[in-house]
């Protein structure tokens, strides 16, 4: 096999590795399904309801930066030597927003958590 071909099939491998960690990250902390087996008060509710939204946000943003660096690390291997000084200005933008992507539901997390602490001592 020459050096290009090995390379594509690197590259194809680590996407699909990237895709599955960071889909099982997001699915690992699913909130709790609420049952309605016991009462609770309009305070659990909202934080149930609060924790699904979270979830929901992860993982459409999470989708989102797995599309987007699949994406760019297509258009780098099909690019052309002049081509991809274009996209590796692209690819810092991409890792700019993906880490202020992550950094803010993470953020999210943090301040939902708070308040559940808060709502608990009160």
């Amino acid at each position: 096999m020459n050096i290009k071909k090995m390379s594509k099939i690197i590259s194809a491998v680590l996407i699909i590795t990237t895709i599955l960690s960071a889909f099982s990250m997001v699915f690992a902390s699913a909130p709790a399904i609420p049952t309605g087996a016991a009462p609770s008060s309009g305070a659990s509710e909202v934080s149930t309801i609060t924790s699904w939204v979270i979830y929901i946000i992860q993982i459409i943003a999470f989708a989102a930066a797995v599309i987007m660096l699949i994406f760019v690390g297509i258009k780098f291997l099909t690019a052309s030597p002049e081509g991809k000084a274009e996209i590796k200005k692209t690819a810092v933008i991409y890792i700019v927003g993906a880490v202020l992507l992550f950094a803010a539901t993470g953020i999210l997390q943090i301040v939902k958590n708070l308040a559940d602490n808060v709502n608990t001592l009160s």
